[in-house]
């Protein structure tokens, strides 16, 4: 008797998990992917801005629908971020110093080559898409430069 009632309520869960999933699919959808974090000792655990940049990636991700396939953390010496053709990106240690909104351009930039592996049209609508106020936190990066390199140990 009682195998019987399990197997009724487990029909009835399943059935009720099924309507669910038809009516709202996004609460069934995968999870993203982790992110992995690598590279030399400047993305090492405790790395300065490390814990920052990987809540900023893993968001911005999800957001975006995107999986880098590996992240690091360097001393880059001209460019704030980067993306290799096999999926992987570099972000400069001197962005931990910048504004959120900035540190937050830099990674949906980024992320969108994953997407667009070029400065196309399309390229920049998708990150204005992401963030509408790109213009201004580029503007604010040339602006700053010497700042953010100087306060890293990294002279421009």
């Amino acid at each position: 008797m009682e195998t019987s009632v399990i197997a009724g309520v487990a029909r009835e869960v399943r059935g009720f998990l099924a309507g669910l999933r038809r009516e709202l699919p996004e609460l069934f959808a995968a999870p993203p992917p982790a992110v992995c974090f690598g590279g030399r000792k400047t993305s090492g655990p405790g790395a300065p801005g490390r814990e920052l940049l990987e809540g900023r990636v893993r968001h911005w991700s999800a957001v975006m629908g995107v999986s880098p396939r590996r992240v690091f953390l360097k001393n880059q010496r001209t460019r704030w971020g980067s993306c290799s053709s096999r999926g992987n990106l570099n972000f400069n240690r001197a962005l931990a110093a910048a504004p959120a909104e900035v540190l937050d351009y830099v990674v949906i930039h980024e992320l969108a080559h994953l997407l667009e592996m070029n400065h196309s049209r399309r390229f920049w609508a998708i990150v204005e898409r992401w963030c509408p106020g790109q213009r201004s936190h580029r503007a604010w990066l040339r602006g700053h430069e010497d700042l953010l390199r100087r306060g890293s140990g990294r002279p421009r």
